[in-house]
């Protein structure tokens, strides 16, 4: 019998609600055979409801107060109150629980983890495939993601906007001047028309030097323009590349990054070539280094031999610009390599498999307003243009669990879980205004004459729901004697308290001091010194100065309540699991069991693995989704007993209580 394997399929900001939905509408035919196959259930995200504090749970089984992460990264003593280390809140640097592969290692069981948290790596029994570094950055990304324009084709983009004139500023828009000038080009091929050029630069996220392509066109059945060659010189014949429309082709090719050289994958779709030429588009998937993207580098090789270059997730940003055909490509790609290397590495004798997968998160933080009535500003217009990018999303996560329900056998398991879900916004608060008119916060103006915070001279600084008091005593230029922390507290707490909006409803669900954050999980020196969380509806406004209540047209998670839903949102996460022993059909009764919390995945994975769970884990093993496990109530009889203590009739109506 071969040893067991836990896959852990984490796919960032699934959403419980939608999820629900999509799979009854019959949109989901995957997630519905994991749950006809297995159990589920609604999880609890600890506060915030945000990336890194709950990924870092799920990887320990530790609350953030004691794995560190309380917020977007950590306060250290001795440093000023504005640091807080936010490039690192995904690594190994600040977390001070043990991770759940570090359990393993112990026991001498190997472990495989693709773009997830827990870098930079703390055991050599684990192989790390990319890092989680921040949301639509990318840690070992030579090249972001692009599309290359003719003038063309970039002025069938005006109608999209501001998103267009957006990825144009960011260079992910790159228009290509084409002409019919050929001078220099070497034994040009045949072309029934005359060939035309262009050229592509590759520049590198960080400091490097441009990598230059040449592009050729041209006509090879006399119907028009319909073959496309890259080359690195003016030369046809040392082509790299060679593309039909539709096709997808790619090289690798040297870079130089910050005075290092790599070799990266570069991989192309010639997206659209019309017979005149005019029109062109070509897509580009983000540029990887062939190894260096995997500890240790040699499995990278290994990997991109095997299975072509790797990507992550990139080609949503251009939902305005690509057709949707596109997206579906490059995202079948994508699941297909991350389903083939963890099928790969797990038969290499790992047990355990975990991933993060961020699609979901980054769309419905654009789209889910446009489908929720609840929604601030919401446009029953824009409606339909939303369910269609949301319902592609949730196919496309969907097409990734189905690739792991393969892997199930009798000593296998899958488990689905996100972080946290998303609920949309409807009002954003002027709280830095508040803070300003009590004093607690200092402002200036900056170099463009907008009002700032100084936090430096402020009395505390927020940093998602907590807020760190700016002592003297523990921080780097700090302005806040001992002898005033309790009052600077209570303050604080008296603000966020009586806020109201312009309807009179409470701006924020609950304020409470550090020490009382206990009863929800978080305590010690990482959590804030005052704790708070928006009500529902309500979305950060501590990052910029506003004179009013204004209405918010996105969607959230970190600044909400965790419990918060709506018709279509909703802030809590889920939790799947399929295998041996696990119930069929099975869905956790919340009424009587409450939710599965994100710190309950580690003890259960490592429950199914026979180990012990990892040093610091706080959570519980889920003994309820297992076969043999009998969770329906107890059932007994009320009867008629006389307690100590209960109310006595003595004379007339007067009653009063006997205390034995």
């Amino acid at each position: 019998m071969r040893m067991k394997r836990v896959f852990v399929v984490g796919i960032d900001a699934l959403n419980p609600k939608l999820l629900l939905k999509l799979v009854e509408d019959g949109e989901l035919p995957n997630f519905k055979m994991l749950m006809e196959i297995g159990g589920f259930s609604k999880a609890l995200s600890a506060l915030p409801a945000q990336t890194p504090e709950n990924w870092t749970s799920i990887a320990t089984g530790a609350w953030p107060g004691t794995h560190g992460i309380a917020t977007w990264g950590r306060r250290f003593p001795n440093v000023p109150v504005t640091e807080y280390f936010g490039d690192e809140s995904m690594s190994s640097n600040l977390c001070r629980a043990e991770y759940l592969w570090e359990a393993l290692a112990r026991r001498g069981l190997k472990s495989v983890l693709l773009n997830f948290v827990g870098y930079p790596p703390t055991t050599d029994k684990t192989v790390h495939i990319d890092w989680f570094w921040r949301p639509g950055r990318w840690y070992f990304e030579i090249c972001s993601v692009a599309c290359y324009l003719s003038r063309d084709s970039l002025k069938d983009l005006t109608n999209a906007g501001a998103p267009v004139k957006r990825m144009l500023e960011q260079a992910l828009l790159v228009p290509v001047e084409i002409t019919s000038k050929t001078e220099g080009w070497r034994s040009l091929p045949e072309s029934k028309s005359q060939p035309l050029s262009f050229r592509m630069i590759l520049r590198p996220v960080r400091q490097g030097k441009d990598v230059t392509f040449e592009g050729l066109l041209i006509d090879e059945k006399g119907e028009g323009y319909d073959t496309l060659l890259i080359c690195k010189e003016k030369d046809p014949e040392k082509a790299l590349c060679r593309l039909k429309t539709g096709h997808w082709g790619s090289f690798y090719e040297e870079f130089e990054v910050k005075g290092k050289k790599h070799i990266g994958a570069v991989r192309l779709k010639l997206v659209e070539l019309s017979p005149d030429g005019a029109r062109l588009k070509i897509y580009r998937s983000q540029v990887h280094p062939t190894s260096e993207f995997v500890h240790p580098p040699e499995v990278g090789e290994e990997l991109t031999d095997r299975f072509g270059p790797y990507i992550n997730e990139a080609v949503e940003r251009f939902i305005y610009v690509l057709d949707k055909q596109t997206i579906i490509e490059e995202f079948t790609y994508q699941i297909k390599w991350i389903a083939n290397a963890a099928r790969y590495l797990m038969e290499k004798g790992a047990s355990l498999y975990m991933m993060h997968w961020h699609l979901l998160d980054t769309i419905q933080h654009v789209f889910l307003s446009s489908i929720d009535p609840t929604a601030g500003g919401y446009d029953p217009e824009k409606a339909e243009k939303g369910w269609e990018i949301l319902k592609l999303s949730y196919r496309l996560a969907d097409m990734l669990v189905g690739e792991f329900i393969k892997l199930l056998d009798d000593s296998s398991y899958v488990i689905v879980v996100s972080d946290h879900g998303h609920v949309p916004n409807k009002k954003r608060f002027p709280l830095l205004k508040a803070l300003l008119e009590a004093e607690l916060i200092a402002a200036k103006k900056n170099e463009y004459g907008d009002l700032v915070v100084d936090w430096q001279r402020s009395k505390i600084h927020i940093s998602t729901t907590n807020i760190y008091v700016n002592l003297k005593s523990r921080y780097e230029n700090g302005i806040v004697e001992d002898s005033e922390y309790e009052k600077v507290r209570n303050q604080v707490i008296d603000l966020l308290r009586n806020l109201k909006d312009d309807e009179g409803h409470h701006v924020i669900s609950f304020a409470f001091k550090r020490e009382d954050a206990a009863m929800i999980g978080l305590w010690g020196e990482p959590v804030g010194d005052v704790v708070y969380a928006y009500s529902p509806g309500y979305t950060w406004s501590h990052n910029r100065f506003e004179e009013n209540i204004s209405v918010d047209r996105g969607a959230n998670h970190g600044p909400q309540i965790p419990t918060a839903e709506t018709l279509y949102g909703s802030n809590y996460a889920v939790f799947m699991i399929a295998g041996p022993n696990i119930k069929k059909g099975y869905v956790r009764p919340l009424e009587m069991l409450g939710p599965v919390l994100t710190v309950d995945v580690a003890p259960t994975v490592s429950y199914l693995l026979g180990v012990d769970p990892p040093r610091h884990s706080q959570g519980r093993i889920l003994y309820d989704f297992l076969e043999g496990w009998d969770v329906s109530e107890v059932k007994r009889e009320r009867r008629n007993l006389d307690f100590p203590g209960k109310p006595q009739p003595i004379i007339g109506d007067v009653t009063e209580y006997i205390i034995p």
